[in-house]
């Protein structure tokens, strides 16, 4: 028997990876978060909202429809299927074991070969879990009790695998990038989504993620069939008062066409390129680069001076002084503060100052809907190391093993958070007491408490920052596209009238309890 130590190779590397994501509790919640979509994407007929909206007609829920329904989910599908296979190069870093690989035969080729064949793997085993919750979803909706297999799971093998396949090339394509800090990854990432679920709009070719294609389809066929349709559709979370007025249209599925087909396996194909572009870039865990830090020699170290008093031997338990309890919260506080600042880049200085100056300048309504949330964004990736920072510099059994950390500790943490974010939100504060908006300050200081509090109680619970990195990101998305339960800073007028900022008071309080209660536990266990 000939031993293939190339495809060997790389199948342990893809195996081995593999088995540890798919033990993961980021898997399980992901998993969570996919069924919640799809149960979501597929509402019931009484149900006061709807996520495809066909202005006058409805989709009868038949086999057709509900799959593509659930393949209208695809964009989610790959903003979760991206969080949850990337970090795979870094954590190999962070154990040891790509120094172990650098020292074998295994190319750069290779092993991100395995690692994509990982990332593709996992994904695929989220889309069979979608798939027994698509065919769960019509016993439970559908309309008609004969179900076609073929209607209901062909958008999944046309439009979600090769979405998946270019989601496993793109994640490991970000996490070849060595210079680049894991939060600035995710950041990216999102923002690419955002541009690629955009382009599909203006060019179906440019339809990567095949975002826009189910919707598409819809529309071209209820236009052909039903002349007395509006013409109105959309995607995304609209509220419908009654639908004793609409009209039902039956979808027959979308006509898989040739040019389709060459389109998907275009993409992947170019997803694939991607992966060659990353090998070559990949530094196959070279560490010659990181500057060592310089010691001391021996033979530089003076000797101790002897000197030549004696030195009175007897001492006496009673002559020692009494310990003092010097302890000062304040100055807890300032240290938490220093730590924050500590390590950031000159440019995010720049950044901040710009933005915190120009919210003194700029129209007050656009410093207070605009300039004050990108300022507390862009403070994303130094807030997110809260609440895990002890379990990534392995001092929590340190820093648990003081004088009341719980106490002492975590409250001078969350309160150094909320002072910066305070301070950068101070110019618009100040412009809001003089236009006597009492509102809008007691917004802007509860969301000044829930971001702190957010990433601190993310960080006990999941030990590392990528939840509140994600989570955030898709917040202050939505707060730019006027989504009013996502307002956080109380700037949107909508929110004004359901008193959002209450909400978000109690959601803090949560918070804050929760991560109590966390940390305690974590305390006792050290």
């Amino acid at each position: 028997m000939v031993y293939n130590y190339t495809i060997d190779s790389i199948y342990n590397i893809a195996k081995a990876d593999f088995l540890q994501r798919i033990r993961s509790y980021y898997f399980l919640i992901a998993l969570g978060v996919c069924v919640f979509l799809i149960y979501s994407f597929v509402p019931t007929l009484d149900a006061g909202y709807t996520m495809v909206s066909l202005g006058n007609y409805r989709g009868f829920y038949n086999s057709a429809w509900i799959g593509s329904m659930v393949a209208n989910c695809v964009p989610f599908f790959a903003l979760i299927g991206f969080y949850v296979v990337n970090y795979s190069v870094e954590r190999d870093i962070d154990t040891g074991v790509g120094q172990i690989i650098a020292t074998t035969k295994v190319s750069r080729l290779q092993y991100l070969t395995g690692k994509f064949l990982s990332n593709f793997s996992v994904l695929m085993v989220m889309m069979m879990v979608v798939a027994v919750m698509t065919i769960a979803m019509f016993m439970i909706r559908g309309e008609t009790s004969h179900m076609e297999i073929k209607e209901l799971l062909t958008p999944m093998l046309f439009i979600t695998i090769p979405t998946m396949f270019i989601i496993a090339s793109i994640a490991l394509f970000f996490d070849s990038l060595s210079n680049l800090s894991r939060g600035m990854k995710n950041i990216l990432f999102f923002f690419l989504w955002i541009l690629l679920i955009g382009s599909s709009q203006l060019n179906p070719f440019m339809d990567v993620l095949s975002a826009n294609t189910t919707l598409t389809e819809i529309k071209n066929s209820i236009s052909s069939i039903h002349p007395d349709w509006n013409s109105e559709a959309g995607t995304g979370i609209m509220l419908r008062d009654s639908a004793e007025n609409i009209k039902i249209f039956t979808w027959d599925g979308i006509d898989w066409t040739t040019s389709f087909l060459i389109q998907r396996f275009f993409w992947m194909f170019a997803g694939f390129g991607i992966v060659l572009i990353a090998s070559l870039g990949f530094n196959r865990f070279d560490t010659s680069r990181i500057k060592k830090q310089r010691t001391p020699s021996l033979s530089r170290i003076d000797p101790p001076r002897i000197e030549d008093e004696v030195v009175q031997s007897r001492l006496k338990f009673t002559d020692i002084p009494l310990p003092e309890d010097k302890f000062s919260f304040l100055n807890l506080v300032l240290a938490e503060i220093r730590l924050m600042a500590k390590g950031n880049t000159t440019l995010w200085l720049i950044i901040t100052a710009g933005l915190f100056l120009t919210s003194f300048i700029v129209p007050i309504s656009f410093a207070y809907k605009i300039i004050l949330p990108l300022l507390w964004f862009f403070q994303t990736l130094i807030l997110s190391k809260l609440g895990s920072r002890e379990a990534t510099n392995r001092c929590n059994e340190y820093i648990f093993s003081s004088v009341s950390p719980l106490l002492r500790q975590l409250p001078a943490m969350l309160i150094a958070a909320s002072i910066l974010m305070l301070l950068l939100s101070l110019p618009v504060v100040l412009r809001m007491l003089f236009a006597r908006d009492l509102y809008s300050v007691y917004a802007i200081v509860v969301g000044s408490l829930f971001i702190p509090s957010f990433a601190i109680a993310s960080g006990i619970i999941t030990g590392g920052s990528k939840l509140f990195e994600v989570i955030f990101t898709i917040i202050v998305y939505g707060y730019f596209n006027n989504v009013y339960f996502f307002d956080f800073t109380g700037a949107i007028s909508k929110s004004h009238e359901f008193g959002v900022a209450h909400y978000i008071f109690a959601i803090t309080f949560v918070l804050i309890i929760l991560a109590l209660i966390i940390r305690k536990r974590q305390i006792s266990h050290i």
